[in-house]
C-alpha cells in the first residue's frame, strides 16, 4: 500500500487530536439544553452508530450526501460559535458545506477529498468537545469503545458490512471517511475511529488528568501506527477493524487511572482546577479551605450570614457567593463578578 499516504493518514490524525486538546483547553462550549450525557444517552448514540450504515446502503447516493452535508453543517455551527459568534458561524458553515457541493457538482474530486478532510475534523474536534464538556465520564467512553469494538469486529472483520458502506460513500461530499487517497485499496480512517481517536484523550484529562490524556492520545496514536504499519508491510491488505484494537486499550486506561486516582473529577471540578476527583478526598476532618473562607468572610463579602444547610462559592480561600442551593451560590458568586466556576462547600 502506498506509504506516503500512510504516513499522511497518521499525521491527519495527530493533527486533528491535537486541535481537539488545543480547543478543550481554551474554549468553554455552551452547555446542550438536554443536559448532560449518561449512560442511556451512550447507548442512543451506539444505536445510532450501528443503524446509520444499514440505512445509508439503501438510501441513493445523492441521499447520503445531502444527510451528510446537513450533519456536517449543524456540527461546524456548534463547534465555530463559541469562537466566532452564532451568526458568523452560521455563514461559515453554509458557505463551506456549498462550496464543497460546487466543487463536487464541477467534479474536482481531489478538492473535494481535500475539503471534505478538513469539514470533518473540524466536526469531529467540537463533537467530542461537546459531549465531554457537557459531563461524559471516561467510563461512559469505555463502554463506547468497548460495545463499537465488537460492533467492528463484525460489522468490518467478519461481514462486508462496512466494505460496502466505504464503497457507497466513498467519493461523495461530506463522506463519513478521512480519506487520503481514493484509490484501490484507499488510504481512509472512518469517522466512529477518528471520533474515538480525540474523544477518549478528552475525557481523560478532564477525569483523570494530563498525564491520562498524553497517555491515551499516545495509545490511538501507536494503534493508528501500528495498523498503518501492518499495511504498509504488506501483513494487512483489506479493511481492518481499528476499534477492535482500540476499544479495548481504552477499557484497559479507564480501569486503570479509575483505580490509581479513585475516582473520576467532574466537569466543574476540572474546570476548577481540582487536582482529583471529591470522592478521592473524603476525610473527616474540616476542609481547610472551606474554614479559611469562613474567617475570611465579612460583611463586605456576604449581605448576609450562611446559616447551616446554606451553600458557599469558594475561590482561593474567598467566600464570593453563597445560597440555599449549589447553583444560587454559582449564581450568586457571576452577580459578584466571579465569572469562573467556583468551588462550592456547604456550610
Amino acid at each position: 500500500m502506498n506509504a506516503p499516504a500512510l504516513v499522511g493518514l497518521n499525521c491527519c490524525v495527530l493533527a486533528v487530536t491535537a486541535a481537539g486538546a488545543a480547543y478543550f483547553g481554551r474554549v468553554r462550549m455552551p452547555r446542550p439544553p438536554v443536559g448532560r450525557y449518561e449512560l442511556p444517552d451512550v447507548a442512543v448514540m451506539y444505536a445510532v452508530v450501528v443503524a446509520a450504515p444499514l440505512l445509508y446502503l439503501v438510501l441513493p447516493r445523492a441521499a447520503v450526501a445531502i444527510v451528510f452535508g446537513l450533519v456536517l453543517c449543524a456540527a461546524l455551527q456548534f463547534t465555530l460559535s463559541p469562537l466566532t459568534g452564532g451568526g458568523r458561524a452560521w455563514a461559515v458553515a453554509s458557505v463551506s458545506v456549498m462550496t464543497t457541493a460546487g466543487l463536487a457538482s464541477a467534479n474536482r474530486q481531489l478538492a473535494v477529498m481535500v475539503l471534505t478532510d478538513v469539514l470533518l475534523a473540524v466536526a469531529v474536534v467540537g463533537v467530542a468537545n461537546m459531549w465531554v464538556q457537557s459531563g461524559m465520564r471516561s467510563a461512559h467512553a469505555a463502554w463506547f469503545a468497548g460495545a463499537l469494538a465488537c460492533y467492528d469486529l463484525v460489522a468490518t472483520g467478519l461481514t462486508s458490512l462496512m466494505d460496502r458502506f466505504a464503497d457507497q460513500v466513498m467519493g461523495l461530499p461530506f463522506a463519513p471517511l478521512l480519506a487520503v487517497t481514493q484509490g484501490d485499496p484507499p488510504v481512509a480512517l472512518g469517522l466512529g475511529d477518528l471520533l474515538l481517536l480525540v474523544l477518549f484523550p478528552l475525557t481523560a484529562v478532564k477525569a483523570f488528568g494530563r498525564v491520562a490524556g498524553l497517555v491515551a492520545a499516545g495509545v490511538g496514536l501507536a494503534v493508528s501506527g501500528t495498523v498503518s504499519l501492518l499495511f504498509g508491510l504488506g501483513a494487512l491488505t483489506g479493511a481492518f477493524p481499528l476499534l477492535t484494537a482500540l476499544g479495548p486499550l481504552i477499557v484497559l486506561q479507564h480501569l486503570f487511572w479509575a483505580r490509581a486516582k479513585g475516582g473520576e473529577r467532574t466537569v466543574a471540578e476540572w474546570r476548577a482546577g481540582s487536582p482529583r476527583p471529591a470522592s478521592a478526598a473524603v476525610s473527616t476532618e474540616p476542609d481547610p479551605e472551606l474554614l479559611r473562607a469562613l474567617e475570611s468572610a465579612g460583611a463586605e463579602e456576604l449581605s448576609t450570614q450562611p446559616s447551616e444547610g446554606d451553600w458557599l462559592a469558594v475561590i482561593d480561600g474567598r467566600v464570593v457567593g453563597s445560597g440555599t442551593s449549589p447553583g444560587q451560590a454559582r449564581r450568586d458568586a457571576g452577580l459578584r463578578g466571579f465569572g469562573s466556576v467556583p468551588i462550592v462547600r456547604q456550610v
